[in-house]
């Protein structure tokens, strides 16, 4: 997109909210979608061989998509769009992806894939190298979200999850995003028996009931920081899950 499509897209949006027109602004959600998988298609080849969702399955989130929040994201996007510097290195563009697919959801998609080169995978036992970790460690990722491609190849793993796990904050997004997608098919129920044995896996690593206890203090030099995101977002889940199996009352009283 040139600077001059960029600005004046920039003024439709803003024109979109400011009238409330909503098939206007749907209009502009589409196309600011578009140009994203165009241009990730276009300029990431070396690294994807596509990005596939069925475009007439989108059902609008209303109330998402005529909200100051996607007014926001929208122009967030073009300014995102217009600053991109190339080359992006696998961290970058596994952000640019992460942050695409929350979008996506948010905006009422219900399915996007990511179709990668097979020179841009690894195999589990190369990554669990790059990360530090055992291969059993990599599977427990795995299970929370850690992306992994169920191919007939032995390369499963694309390399932008190595840095992207090693961020806190990415790595809790990772998490969610997954999350999210399995509760389309998953029972509170079953999803509060997998938070309770994965909160289960953390008091037994640290040999406490909470995160609480487990980090006292925080700081941004702690080296299991990224521990204390996710089991501090587990408990939070496991608190919400537990309401609205059991009622509105909370169960921690």
């Amino acid at each position: 997109m040139s600077l001059a499509v960029i600005e004046e897209t920039e003024k439709e949006i803003i024109l979109a909210y400011k009238e409330k027109n909503k098939p206007k602004i749907e209009k502009e959600t589409y196309y600011i979608l578009h140009q994203l998988v165009v241009l990730m298609m276009n300029t990431f080849k070396d690294r994807l061989k596509g990005i596939t969702f069925e475009m007439g399955e989108i059902q609008f989130d209303e109330s998402y998509i005529t909200s100051e929040l996607n007014k926001n994201a929208l122009l967030k996007w073009l300014q995102r769009i217009s600053e991109i510097e190339y080359p992006i290195d696998d961290l970058e563009f596994g952000k640019l992806k992460v942050d695409l697919e929350e979008w996506f959801y948010q905006i009422g998609g219900q399915d996007i894939n990511f179709h990668y080169q097979d020179s841009y995978l690894l195999r589990p036992k190369e990554a669990a190298e790059l990360l530090g970790v055992s291969t059993v460690t990599l599977n427990k990722y795995v299970k929370r979200g850690f992306e992994y491609i169920a191919s007939s190849s032995q390369k499963r793993i694309p390399r932008h999850m190595i840095e992207l796990w090693k961020n806190p904050i990415y790595c809790l997004k990772v998490q969610m995003l997954f999350q999210e997608k399995k509760s389309k098919t998953q029972s509170p129920k079953e999803r509060l028996y997998e938070v309770m044995e994965e909160i289960l896996e953390f008091q037994v690593k640290y040999k406490v009931d909470t995160v609480k206890e487990a980090f006292p203090h925080i700081d941004g030099d702690q080296m299991d920081l990224q521990d204390y995101y996710e089991w501090e977002s587990l408990e939070e889940e496991q608190k919400k899950l537990k309401q609205m199996i059991y009622g509105t009352k909370n169960t921690d009283e």
